[in-house]
């Protein structure tokens, strides 16, 4: 890979990587609570089994996060009326307002960051992004479509 390609995929590695940083810090909440609350959100109501798929974090977490939240007045639980083997979480309605505010904040925080770009700069930037993942889309197709890898680690 050439000089230009490595530093295109690493800005744009980068730049999500920090932007997603720097929310969660303009939030003052660690990624594992964002996303728990996020997903609960998503999902209206939830088992801790299915969280700790999505997340991938264990079970000790999943409860503990869920029960600060519960602390907090943004999430109750209750047992699944069909297999009270399983816990399910939802959001309060302070857990909805929050949300709603992390929304709004999510706004603001983005406008901030495209300030000083214009309109043209950031619609190049996304077609273009558009674009390759397209072509992300039909390497992967052209791949599967023979069957085989074309690397290997094989007499490495």
């Amino acid at each position: 890979m050439d000089a230009f390609e490595e530093d295109l995929f690493y800005q744009v590695a980068s730049v999500y990587a920090e932007a997603k940083q720097a929310f969660l810090q303009h939030l003052g909440m660690s990624q594992a609570r964002y996303h728990l609350l996020a997903l609960i959100a998503e999902k209206g109501e939830i088992r801790h089994a299915d969280l700790q798929q999505y997340l991938l974090l264990d079970g000790a977490t999943i409860t503990r996060l869920v029960k600060q939240f519960e602390a907090e007045g943004l999430v109750c639980r209750r047992l699944d009326p069909q297999d009270n083997r399983y816990t399910l979480a939802s959001l309060t309605d302070g857990g909805r307002h929050v949300m709603a505010g992390i929304g709004e904040a999510h706004r603001v925080f983005v406008t901030r960051l495209l300030d000083g770009i214009s309109n043209e700069e950031q619609q190049v930037t996304v077609r273009v992004l558009k674009q390759l993942r397209a072509m992300i889309h039909l390497v992967q197709q052209e791949d599967q479509g023979q069957g085989e890898a074309h690397f290997t680690t094989k007499g490495i």
